[in-house]
């Protein structure tokens, strides 16, 4: 060596390899954009052929759904039939079929009674030809005012407008009861009320139950009655009259068919749903519509495992939400958001949601704000969510990290169905030598990329598992993991000694730094002399907070000096070493 020379050998480390990572494709297509897998929900839509709706009924034996397109503007007065893949089969024209609107069929299924402004119509539902020639005659005055129709206690039950003025909006128009028997004759009165909506069930035989409003400031009110003689007898009633009561006329009711529960579409005011036994709330109800929201339809399946609501609300917030029947404590509700007004409508109309008899398909009617065009909805497994999945297993960068590092976990994840109306996000766990260790939720993109930030803080095997617990759209995603080797953090040691010194002294400072975790307080580094008396240890150096430590001597001769230092490394760094060569003077 020459006089003045300084070198050093220090053990690097690369630190940056990247994983090599196999994708598996679930399906070709945009997350969002793809075929429904089997058991998920399917959405066939179809735009009705007029500007107009009133209700719908379903017609299970016949695989059938009739709507008819009564109300206030309406040019075609019809009922039309649908079967369950949106194929419209036929279109129903009578002349007195002058606004059409609530429709049910006899118990046997060979009767389809069909209320009009005058009459109930009574058809055979095969051929469509009037039964006996004729209709239910009535003493009903003109209303073109779509109301409800049911059969219960041995007597057929309809409402319709109790005024002959052309009315400016049925919402609020007064609905007279009128009970008759269902093979016809003449009909009984049994009285007005603001925008009544009735409902039966076979859960609650010879019973129905009516949700109107109250006259002037309109307020929610909500009946049970006898249903079994020609006036009703009020069995139970709940009067909303708190100033945070629902404040709009009903839009909507149903009775569950075990006739436990009436939900009501109360507008405004949300669902309301009580036990019919007192009316009291029932527990522990459906949970709350997305704020905003007018609710607008309710209704139970008829095998009881579902209830479906459906609303109004702006945006991409959910329009229709669908669940069980019986909720449980954390139950989530399936949710539909319709957005687009011009092509599928972006809010469920009014009276405007069917289940088939087994639960399998939901028939719902969307419009638009203007209530001017009107689309079928047949939605198969309404209950079900769309599948999720990773794209394989996550890449980790850099690939093989080092304690104290900052990783990336990123993958993607591939929903299927349209998009939820809150973006999904993502959890993963890193399980090390230490334990679990739960990392920062990360948001999804739009193109089902995500990515996860971590420092691991201890060397040896660390597994990551990225989870998607699923939304109200989606089912949960099986969990993805991959494993990573962590290594210990490298370390730096540089040395600075005097250009030259005496034998009186010799003060050679230095530095211990780590890219990686922090050194722990109290860490010392060896130091060695190497002159021409030999080799000798000298007392270990202190690293201070900041890495920075200091070597003071007395040589004990003139000549070249070498000082080595050398750090021994711990559990979570590497060793590391330098030295240098100092020209030392009597």
């Amino acid at each position: 060596m020459h006089g003045y020379s300084h070198a050093r050998f220090r053990r690097a480390r690369g630190l940056l390899v990247a994983l090599a990572l196999s994708a598996a494709v679930l399906t070709t297509g945009t997350p969002g954009a793809r075929a429904a897998e089997p058991g998920e929900p399917s959405d066939v839509t179809v735009q009705l052929p007029t500007h107009t709706y009133s209700r719908m009924l379903v017609d299970e034996a016949r695989q059938r759904v009739y709507v008819t397109t009564g109300g206030l503007s309406a040019t075609v007065h019809a009922i039309l039939v649908y079967d369950f893949d949106g194929n419209l089969l036929r279109t129903v024209t009578t002349e007195a079929m002058t606004a059409a609107g609530a429709m049910t069929l006899s118990a046997d299924g060979s009767i389809l009674y069909v209320a009009v402004a005058d009459y109930v119509l009574v058809f055979d539902p095969d051929t469509f030809a009037y039964i006996g020639g004729g209709w239910v005659k009535s003493d009903f005055r003109d209303g073109l005012c779509s109301g409800d129709l049911g059969i219960t206690g041995g007597r057929l039950w309809v409402t319709r407008m109790g005024s002959q003025e052309y009315p400016k909006d049925c919402s609020t128009e007064v609905q007279t009861l009128w009970s008759g028997a269902p093979t016809g004759g003449t009909f009984t009165d049994s009285g007005s009320l603001v925008s009544a909506k009735f409902a039966t069930s076979p859960g609650l035989p010879g019973k129905l139950v009516q949700a109107y409003a109250t006259y002037g400031t309109p307020k929610l009110v909500v009946g049970v009655y006898d249903a079994t003689t020609a006036y009703t007898r009020q069995l139970a009633l709940r009067t909303y009259t708190a100033a945070t009561d629902p404040a709009a006329p009903p839009k909507d009711v149903a009775v569950s068919p075990d006739g436990s529960v009436v939900a009501v579409a109360a507008g405004t005011g949300g669902t309301r749903t009580l036990s019919t036994t007192g009316l009291t709330d029932a527990a522990p109800g459906y949970g709350s519509l997305p704020a905003g929201t007018s609710s607008t339809a309710v209704a139970f399946s008829p095998d009881g495992s579902l209830v479906a609501r459906g609303g109004a609300v702006d945006g991409t917030a959910a329009d229709l939400l669908v669940q069980r029947a019986q909720p449980v404590e954390g139950d989530t509700p399936r949710e539909y958001a319709f957005t687009d007004g011009s092509a599928g409508g972006d809010q469920v109309a009014d009276r405007g949601l069917a289940f088939s008899p087994d639960g399998a398909r939901l028939f719902a009617m969307t419009t638009n704000a203007a209530k001017n065009s009107y689309w079928l909805h047949i939605i198969t497994n309404p209950g079900a969510r769309y599948h999720s999945a990773f794209d394989g297993p996550p890449a980790v960068e850099p690939g093989t990290p080092f304690a104290g590092q900052a990783v990336r976990i990123s993958g993607t994840l591939r929903r299927n169905g349209p998009a939820s109306a809150e973006p999904a996000r993502v959890t993963a766990v890193r399980h090390d030598a230490d334990g679990d260790h739960a990392l920062p939720a990360a948001t999804v993109g739009p193109d089902g990329a995500f990515a996860l930030d971590d420092t691991p803080s201890t060397t040896g095997r660390s597994t990551y598992t990225v989870s998607f617990a699923g939304d109200a759209a989606h089912d949960p995603a099986p969990d993805s993991t991959v494993e990573v080797e962590v290594a210990k953090a490298p370390t730096e040691l540089t040395l600075e000694g005097p250009e030259g010194a005496t034998t009186a002294g010799v003060v050679v400072h230095g530095t211990l730094s780590t890219a990686g975790t922090p050194l722990p307080e109290g860490t010392l580094v060896a130091v060695q002399r190497w002159s021409k008396k030999g080799v000798a240890d000298l007392p270990a150096a202190l690293v201070g907070p900041d890495g920075g430590f200091t070597v003071t001597d007395a040589p004990p001769a003139a000549g070249s000096i070498l000082y080595t230092v050398s750090y021994a490394g711990d559990a979570l760094h590497d060793s590391s070493a330098d030295w240098v060569t100092v020209p030392v003077t009597g």
